[in-house]
């Protein structure tokens, strides 16, 4: 804020007519109150009318907490009545009472001229903050209501979410999500929350051309906005269901459609801003997000547990068989058709079973299906488990490369009644005469052997083909699978599949085939219709893409949600982002100082890249992409874009389209992620805005993981330092804590101790004498022997620290065990409880065989100090009778491995 020099203020120049001060002061926008020192009001401007909505002539002298908000008070009062004669004083910004009973926020400055005596009083300048107030509480509620959405995945955790978070977000006391049904009549609350049960119980369900404000927003596809006076007026017949304050209605939309609503309801009878209008319209627009991606995993949830079940039930067997032949995998459908079970047939050679006969024609269709990697069609028999041989029509196609198949997959249906049937009798020959030749469907007519007797015109638009061109090929010669074949059996539509037109490109399409027989129940003829379905194949393949892509934006947001590790968060980050964008391989490159070190990597041709990082080593400091990460800013260059410096000739090999992205903890650069693809493709808004989240989110993982680092040394030096405090008053000798803490830490690792485990032990050897502080010196610092009385005092210090320090939540339980318990002994002579053998806490056993030898060796006024050897000696007496025996064995192990590597004589060989 700009400060004006002013002359000097008195109380006079208010009140002075001729006074231009006055002047200024009268019509001023700024509200300017002068106090006396305690705190009562002199003076208000004429603004205290637009600032506060009174009249500045009310009683005198009243106090300036009359106006204040309770938990403002006392600091607006401490910072105004306590300064210092003659400081300008900044004041934080405060909450003011409304006449018309809201809270208004103010922020100014108040300068103490008490001492000046023209004015005798506290003068204050402010202006009214409100709007700023307001705005940046409405950010900060719509971004962590974003965060609470970004981390659901159903549509009840997103109900929740919005009642919990996104009622306080939009400011309302109470509220509701309604959702239309699919048949678009009825609407459904998923949820409310604040409403009175007998308000909420009947409107559960509703129809939509119900006359209340819900389904009028829905239906008319509009906010509706309520005050009790509205309401009283449109919606008479609810007055039962309506509270004193304001209502509000938000549709809530899914590409540009209306799926359901928002219902709030406020403690105040106001018409609300444009500004907090577009503020629960983003709220809004946020929820209905969240519940269309709810909906969209439901879905794809319920599509899978499909695919399933299809290939479990399907009547027709899938197998994926090896290139030796070896079958890797049978569906349980072959045990309706062959009588084997799935696990019969696994493991055997695929050619087992075949008929002699046709064995070495299967042999070459499978060859065949390998070699050319095109689909392969055969029909052959194979013996039945019971022993009759069964027809059988099978489609090989090669998905060797597919690393979740690795195979030839094998799609097989029973053809016996249709070859008996060939076998058995000649088809008689016919043509039927089609209706509508003209039409872009196109017709075909098969003879029994698959021969085409007739096509129509539309093969000619559809595959290029002239009618007499196709009456020469048999079914299945210009398509791209085989599996309509099924369909075209049990005259039903088949599903999508390709065919191939004259110029080598395909075509979707869907067939319809009808069998016509004679009186006999001959087949005659097969006559099918294919019609073109490329555009429907083409946006469902969209839709498909574009859901894949939302799933693995929902599951990255998950994944950064549950990790902590910075390593492994960016490591998920690589691998998120190459399913998401056109990139192929990803790199992750710390920076220490000025020198690029290690990398994370992603993508399956990374190994292969990594040899063609180098160019890559320094160009944190040079060239346009070091430019942009000294900004800490994301880069991106095409294939036209030069990035070295000097410029390396374009188009690049490799890197050929590039994205870096900084990672920056506490303002320095840290590293940068780097994506690359050695083809040629132009960066989108959808690809830039997520790299750009994706570097914010390593960032912040960076720095989170520094903090926490920071914070575990500063517990760890706090601990040492009190441990080190006790041991100077105490008489132990220096470097007794340091001691015991080392060989406490090494004693627990040979045990086998680790992690959170091992902490919470080091930690008990730093405070194991916390409770001696509560002990007299007179006492504790006695040479002599202790009396017994004395002895009973120092045998309650465990007891002591535990109290003192069971209250930490930071402390772990073994922590306070090793506190409590390092002075019992194994055969239940110790203190406090007097516990034995294993019903003394490990961690307490561990410590007090190291107390004791620590004790021992060092010296003391009342003794000298043993060396090891009689230490050692010592311990062993005591195994058994007062420490535990294993303890003490893997102690003095870990003892005598350290002296002998500590003796320079000592050669391992």
């Amino acid at each position: 804020m700009t400060e004006f020099s002013t002359a000097p203020f008195t109380l006079s120049a208010l009140h002075d007519n001729d006074s231009s001060f006055q002047a200024l002061i009268e019509h001023s926008a700024d509200l300017i109150t002068l106090l006396n020192r305690d705190g009562q009001i002199l003076y208000q401007s004429p603004s205290a009318c637009q600032h506060l909505g009174c009249d500045r002539d009310r009683a005198p002298m009243h106090h300036i907490t009359d106006c204040l908000h309770p938990e403002d008070r006392e600091r607006v009062v401490r910072d105004i009545c306590l300064s210092t004669p003659g400081e300008t004083l900044t004041l934080c910004p405060y909450r003011v009472h409304h006449a018309n009973g809201s809270w208004r926020w103010l922020k100014g400055t108040a300068v103490n001229l008490l001492d000046d005596p023209k004015v005798r009083g506290i003068l204050v300048q402010s202006r009214d903050v409100t709007a700023e107030v307001l705005a940046g509480q409405r950010a900060r509620a719509l971004e962590g209501l974003s965060m609470a959405l970004a981390s659901t995945s159903t549509t009840d955790e997103v109900v929740q979410v919005m009642l919990l978070q996104g009622l306080e977000a939009m400011g309302a006391l109470a509220g509701g999500v309604l959702l239309l049904d699919e048949g678009g009549t009825l609407v459904n609350v998923l949820g409310s929350a604040g409403y009175p049960e007998r308000i909420e119980r009947p409107w559960r369900r509703f129809a939509l051309d119900t006359p209340v404000p819900a389904a009028d927003a829905i239906r008319e596809d509009r906010d509706v906005f309520l005050t009790h006076e509205d309401w009283q007026s449109m919606y008479p017949h609810l007055q039962h269901a309506h509270g004193a304050g304001s209502t509000a209605v938000l549709p809530l939309k899914s590409n540009g459609k209306v799926m359901g609503a928002i219902t709030l309801s406020f403690q105040e009878d106001r018409a609300p801003s444009e500004t907090e209008r577009k503020h629960l319209r983003s709220v809004a627009a946020q929820c209905a997000l969240a519940l269309e991606r709810s909906e969209l995993h439901a879905r794809l949830q319920t599509q899978e547990r499909l695919f399933r079940k299809l290939a479990d039930h399907s009547s027709d067997p899938v197998a994926i068989i090896g290139l030796s032949g070896m079958t890797q995998y049978v569906s349980p459908s072959v045990e309706r058709m062959l009588g084997y079970t799935p696990q019969e047939r696994i493991g055997l050679n695929v050619f087992e079973g075949i008929h002699p006969d046709d064995r070495d024609r299967v042999n070459r269709a499978f060859r065949e299906a390998v070699d050319t990697r095109l689909p392969c069609l055969v029909t052959y028999r194979f013996q039945h488990k019971a022993g009759h041989w069964v027809w059988l029509e099978s489609t090989g196609t090669n998905a060797i490369h597919d690393t979740d198949l690795r195979g030839v997959v094998v799609n097989t249906r029973d053809v016996t009644a249709r070859i008996e049937g060939e076998q058995a009798r000649q088809a008689s020959e016919r043509r039927l005469q089609l209706i509508g030749e003209q039409s872009d469907t196109l017709i075909r007519i098969y003879n029994p052997d698959g021969k085409c007797l007739y096509a129509s015109p539309a093969a000619e638009g559809m595959l290029g083909y002239t009618p007499e061109e196709l009456r020469t090929f048999k079914i299945g010669q210009v398509m791209d699978t085989a599996e309509v074949t099924a369909a075209w059996g049990a005259q039903t539509p088949s599903s999508a599949y390709q065919m191939r037109r004259r110029d080598g490109t395909f075509v979707w399409v869907q067939s319809t085939a009808r069998k016509i027989t004679d009186e006999a129940g001959t087949l005659v003829e097969m006559h099918v219709a294919t019609r073109d379905i490329t555009s429907r194949k083409e946006a469902e393949q969209a839709l498909n893409l574009q859901l894949r892509r939302f799933q693995h934006l929902v599951d990255l947001t998950a994944e950064f949600a549950a990790q902590e590790d910075a390593e492994q968060h960016i490591q998920t980050a690589l691998e998120r982002c190459l399913n998401l964008t056109p990139y192929t391989y990803g790199f992750y490159f710390p920076v220490n100082g000025d020198t690029l070190i290690g990398s994370l990597r992603a993508g399956e041709t990374a190994e292969q890249m990594l040899a063609w990082t180098l160019p890559l080593e320094r160009i944190h400091r040079n060239g346009q992409v070091g430019k942009a990460l000294r900004r800490h800013e994301v880069f991106f260059a095409g294939p036209e874009q030069t990035v070295f410096c000097p410029p390396e000739p374009l188009p690049r090999q490799v890197w050929t389209s590039l994205a870096v992205l900084p990672v920056v903890s506490r303002g320095v650069l840290r590293g940068c992620m780097a994506f690359g693809t050695n083809s040629r493709f132009e960066v989108d808004g959808d690809t830039r805005r997520l790299l750009t989240g994706v570097s914010e989110h390593a960032s912040r993982a960076v720095e989170r993981s520094a903090h926490l680092d920071d914070l575990k040394l500063s517990r760890e030096e706090t601990l040492r330092a009190l441990g080190l405090a006790l041991e100077y008053r105490d008489y132990e000798t220096k470097g007794h804590t340091d001691r015991v803490v080392g060989l406490t830490q090494l004693l627990g690792q040979a045990l086998g101790i680790s992690g959170d485990d091992l902490d919470a032990l080091r930690w008990g050897a730093f405070l194991h004498d916390t409770g001696k502080v509560a002990i007299p010196d007179a006492i504790l610092l006695k040479p002599g022997k202790l009396a017994p009385e004395e002895w009973e005092v120092i045998k309650r210090h465990p007891g002591i620290g535990y109290e003192m320090l069971h209250h930490i939540p930071s402390l772990p339980p073994t922590t306070l065990e090793v506190v409590l318990y390092h002075q019992e002994r194994w055969n239940g002579s110790g203190y406090p409880k007097g516990l034995t053998g294993a019903d003394i806490p490990l961690a307490a056993r561990v410590f007090a065989v190291v107390d004791v030898y620590d004790a021992l060796t060092s010296e003391r006024p009342y003794k000298r100090a043993w060396t090891h050897e009689e230490a050692a000696a010592q311990l062993r007496r005591e195994a058994g009778v007062l420490l535990d025996a294993r303890v003490v064995e893997t102690f003095l192990g870990i003892l005598n491995h350290n002296s002998r590597i500590k003796d320079p004589s000592h050669d391992p060989h």
